[in-house]
């Protein structure tokens, strides 16, 4: 069960929204840094697995349909790891509508877990809807306007994640000893 769809402890309420609090400010005070990273760290995780996923092609017991498959897998994940390589900048800009998508998902999650929580009889409150309206305009931003470039997905996705953090710990901190926080 995931924990949008029960309830949680006010010290996992806490964590979760210093966590994502602190990576916000880390997103929104060095932009530029944290996209750079993110596009090499995308490159090396497609470098890692297309070497992984080639051994395991060559493995004893694989069939010959598994390494026609494994083979053009790891061969799709070079080229997007040489992609992101030599065009960073069109790369940033993929990355910018799956976080986009992502955080639209997630903000759907959390209403749907907001429904959930009432059915289950927990006094939701209203913070888990504000979590995901917050996630859910991000993401359209995000989607709709890529252009708007991987610096300015930092600095939403960070103030997103500010904001978030700090719903979360306000729900947190309003919710009464030994009652779960919805949030």
């Amino acid at each position: 069960m995931s924990m949008l769809t029960h309830p949680v402890s006010r010290g996992q309420a806490t964590v979760r929204g210093l966590l994502a609090a602190v990576l916000g400010l880390v997103l929104v005070a060095w932009p530029h840094i944290t996209i750079g990273t993110v596009v090499v760290l995308f490159a090396v995780y497609c470098v890692a697995d297309a070497v992984t996923v080639t051994r395991a092609a060559f493995a004893d017991g694989a069939t010959r349909g598994d390494r026609v498959l494994l083979g053009i897998r790891a061969v799709i994940e070079f080229g997007a790891a040489m992609t992101a390589i030599v065009w960073p900048g069109i790369t940033a800009s993929a990355l910018t509508v799956v976080v986009g998508l992502y955080a639209i998902t997630a903000g759907g999650l959390e209403l749907a877990g907001y429904g959930r929580l009432a059915k289950i009889g927990v006094k939701a409150s209203g913070w888990l809807i504000a979590g995901g309206i917050a996630s859910i305009v991000a993401g359209l931003l995000l989607v709709f306007w890529p252009g708007i470039g991987a610096v300015t997905l930092a600095v939403i996705f960070g103030a997103y994640l500010v904001v978030y953090g700090a719903v979360a710990m306000l729900a947190a901190l309003v919710t009464p000893h030994g009652e779960p926080v919805a949030a």
